[in-house]
């Protein structure tokens, strides 16, 4: 990663805080957006399409992909805006995917997701 100059600091820094700003606003939404995924993926099973994350014409997130992020990041857990960035997926689809799978094969860890269970893999 490159060394940011103080401009492009203050910037990145005026961004996060918007960013954190609308993220608190759509929070409210949220359980809407998880309501919309699961009509979804039940209307895919009721057909036997096979599904991801993400609808039509928009990037889409695989299982897979959160999990080779998180195993590669550098301490485990990464932020919902760390990973919409890294997968090129939107925000409200890194949260619905983390919270339809969280305390099963994510967990919340202050700000950021880490997996479940891998501790225990490195142990072994």
């Amino acid at each position: 990663m490159e060394k940011l100059s103080q401009r492009k600091s203050r910037v990145l820094e005026a961004l996060d805080a918007e960013i954190e700003e609308l993220e608190k606003k759509l929070a409210k939404f949220q359980p809407y957006i998880d309501e919309l995924a699961q009509l979804r993926k039940t209307r895919a099973t009721l057909l036997s399409e096979r599904t991801t994350t993400g609808s039509v014409g928009r990037a889409r997130l695989t299982m897979e992909s959160v999990i080779h992020e998180l195993r590669n990041s550098d301490n485990g857990a990464m932020t919902v805006p760390e990973l919409a960035d890294k997968l090129g997926v939107e925000q409200t689809v890194i949260r619905s995917h983390l919270n339809r799978h969280a305390d099963v094969r994510y967990r919340k860890v202050g700000e950021g997701w880490e997996l479940i269970g891998e501790e225990d893999e490195e142990d072994e």
